[in-house]
């Protein structure tokens, strides 16, 4: 009996190490270069769809864009950006045409409280920070008249005013769309890129 498990053991192992499923790799784990998305053209395409003007910011010097996607906020698409910061933090805004506290309240389940208001480049940003857990991430958020910029991520405050200027000075990549209908199921097919790894 024991002799059998011990067969099916060691038959297991060299199935499971043949198919790369699974990897022994002693010392210090390195992380390999961050896969670069195209943004732009993303954007350009979700501009398109999108019923508010929708912003593309300057790459901050060192940061390389990873993500681009659609996401919904309250059953409304919201395209969402993300960076590797030059420290290897992370950042993604998402733009919406919904209210500030539904999109906060609609973003995801962490609990957060109003710490701070921050002002820059004529926008007023309120600062939540997660009220249970202060590993969560930091949520920024501004209400910049027909839409509204969320920022989050694990970076600190001086990445965040640096994206937060940029997206102050960034102009809209086309003109909005016709409001898309109310059912979901009908709106624009979404464009999606995300780097592996």
């Amino acid at each position: 009996m024991l002799l059998s498990l011990g067969v099916c053991f060691v038959v297991i192992l060299l199935a499971i190490s043949f198919t790369g499923l699974c990897s022994f790799n002693p010392g210090t784990p390195e992380s390999g270069p961050v896969r670069e998305v195209d943004a732009e053209t993303i954007f350009d395409l979700e501009a398109r769809a999108m019923p508010f003007p929708v912003i593309l910011p300057e790459t901050p010097k060192g940061w390389v864009a990873n993500a681009a996607r659609r996401t919904n906020v309250h059953r409304h698409p919201a395209p969402i950006v993300g960076w590797v910061t030059k420290d290897m933090a992370y950042l993604q805004l998402l733009q919406t045409d919904q209210p500030a506290d539904v999109t906060v309240d609609d973003f995801d389940e962490i609990p957060r409280e109003h710490t701070d208001t921050v002002d820059i480049a004529g926008h007023t940003w309120k600062k939540l920070e997660p009220t249970h857990d202060r590993g969560k991430d930091t949520l920024w958020i501004t209400d910049a008249g027909q839409v509204r910029w969320l920022v989050t991520g694990t970076a600190g405050d001086a990445e965040f005013r640096e994206l937060a200027t940029n997206i102050a000075a960034a102009t809209p990549l086309r003109a909005p769309a016709d409001p898309l209908p109310e059912n979901p199921d009908q709106q624009a097919p979404a464009v999606e890129q995300q780097a592996a790894g």
